[in-house]
């Protein structure tokens, strides 16, 4: 394996871990922004795109460390991060269903 493959499948094995966790981030921020700070201008549509592009997010980081997870050395420590990347991931994609849900869920401007 050349130095430059090593750097692109650590890089891969992290992907799950840094997207999933912005995907989330940006999920709940956007979302929230969206439902207080905009009240009257407020649209559930907007919401269930919001987390339908965070959902679309952890699942393409999710999907990145698993090729690293599933073609991974035994005695290398890339698979398991990248496994603990994917694990993460799925963790964050409930997160982003349960938050979009309570968007969709929730009246508008609730106080």
């Amino acid at each position: 394996m050349t130095p430059r493959e090593d750097r692109r499948r650590i890089a891969l094995s992290w992907t799950a871990l840094f997207v999933g966790t912005t995907a989330w981030f940006g999920s709940q921020q956007y979302g929230s922004n969206l439902a207080f700070a905009g009240c009257p201008s407020y649209s559930p549509l907007a919401a269930l795109l919001i987390g339908l592009l965070a959902l679309a997010l952890a699942a393409l980081g999710g999907f990145l460390s698993w090729r690293v997870w599933r073609g991974g050395e035994i005695e290398a420590s890339r698979p398991f991060i990248a496994l603990i990347g994917i694990l993460t991931s799925a963790l964050l994609a409930v997160a982003i269903i349960l938050q979009t849900a309570a968007g969709l869920i929730i009246p508008r401007c609730f106080a």
